[in-house]
């Protein structure tokens, strides 16, 4: 029972995470891709 609140924790902050860093994620892509099309 008690294992159950830090993992609900953990996965609300991970869901969290994810939809803050997604758009940087792909803002950086999309800068990187319109400056030379070159990731590596």
């Amino acid at each position: 029972r008690l294992i159950a609140l830090p993992s609900g924790i953990e996965v609300s902050v991970g869901v969290v995470t994810a939809l803050v860093g997604a758009p940087y994620f792909l803002r950086l892509m999309y800068r990187s891709i319109r400056r030379g099309g070159d990731l590596s």
